[in-house]
Order: structure tokens, then sequence, then C-alpha cells
């Protein structure tokens, strides 16, 4: 794991994605992330209105994303690096089986895709939906407990993405505004253990059979 990274995340969680580059938040509501020890990985700004207009409005500019294989490539790097920023989340990430492309369903609509993934899902299987997505536009929203890791995948895959990959942290409300901002011309995908929370719009595509949940490290409860 990069030190520096480390050192420097409490300041690099309070930034956004869009546009292909880190930007700060149009909003200011706070919340704090942990690691599994309970010590402080620092605190998200979760993602209101103005900040989703915002990313989908850069969407309408991006550029075409580098090649899928070389965004493979990238992910398979991160492997020992995200394995272990995920224990300290408290999870422990066992090998995902692979995931080749065609594994993420055709989705409804033609407009951007609303990615909602859940703690327990690992980075390295959610970077596969990202890749297979990004042609389309994707505003991803992780669980806050998982900021941290889902910060370092989008440093990452985030640049070879020409701006049609974005990062959105926030908690269930972030998640309900970024629903009702893609109604009707997006998709919305929440991978999870659990369904998706009833009156959540537009339909949602659930991945749940495609991904495998993780376990928890010790210690975690």
């Amino acid at each position: 794991m990069d030190a520096l990274f480390i050192a420097e995340l409490n300041e690099r969680l309070f930034t956004h994605f869009t546009g292909g580059h880190w930007r700060v938040p149009l909003s200011g509501r706070h919340l704090p992330v942990h690691r599994a020890s309970g010590a402080r990985f620092g605190q998200i700004i979760c993602a209101e209105p103005p900040d989703v207009a915002r990313a989908l409005d850069d969407l309408t500019r991006a550029g075409t994303p580098a090649g899928a294989e070389a965004m493979y490539q990238t992910l398979d790097a991160l492997a020992t690096s995200l394995d272990s920023l995920r224990r300290d989340e408290g999870f422990d990430d066992t090998a995902p089986p692979p995931m080749p492309t065609g594994a993420v369903p055709a989705l409804p609509g033609t407009g951007p895709v609303v990615l909602m993934t859940a703690a327990q899902v690992s980075p390295r299987q959610i970077g596969r939906v990202l890749i297979g997505c990004a042609g389309r536009g994707v505003i991803w929203k992780p669980a806050p407990r998982a900021a941290a890791s889902a910060h370092l995948l989008m440093r990452h895959l985030g640049p070879m993405a020409a701006g049609r990959l974005a990062l959105l942290q926030g908690d269930h409300a972030t998640g309900g505004t970024l629903g009702g901002a893609v109604a009707g011309a997006g998709a919305l995908v929440w991978i999870s253990p659990a369904p998706p929370p009833d009156g959540l719009q537009p339909p949602v595509a659930w991945l749940t059979q495609a991904l495998r949940p993780v376990a928890r490290s010790p210690g975690r409860p």
C-alpha cells in the first residue's frame, strides 16, 4: 500500500471524482468513516443535488475511454493494494471469480448508469462492472464503509475513462437523489447481498447473483 496515499487519505476522502478530475464537492454534509479498528479514516462529503447535476453535466462532455483490456490490466495490478485497504475497512476479500464483460446484464434506457454498491462487495468485482459500463457513463456511489477502497479504485480507473466514470460519496439520501436524477433515461444498478430499498427509482437491476459478497475480517462487528 502506498504510504503517501494513506497519509493523505483524510484529505482525499473529501473530494468527488467527476469530469476526469478530483473536485471539491458543492455540498457540505459531512459523514465520518472509520477503520475496522474504530480509528477514523476521515470524513466524506455526501453528494447532494448540485453535485449530482454537475456529475451528469460532466458526462455529457466525456470522451472515449481507454480500451477495456488496458483497464482490466490496471484493475488486476491493484489487487494487493485493494485487499490491504479492504482489511483496514473490515473485510477479507477472497480472490473474486473471473467476471467476463458479458456478465453485466443489458440495462434499460440509454442514459448514464448509476451504480450503488454495498460495503461487503469486493471492489475488484465492482471494477469489472465499472469497466463494462464505462462506454455509457457511470456515476458510482459506494457505501460509506467502503469509501477508502472506492477512492483508491477510482484514482486508477477514473483517468483512463475520459470522463465517463464519476465517484460521488454519500449516504442513502445521496442514493435517492441519484436515482431520481436518472429516472426515465438512465439505469440504476444495485450490488448488494440485500435487496434494494423499497421505492428506489428508477427500476433497479440487481446484480447480487452475479457478484459474491466477502467475509468480514476478524474483529469487525
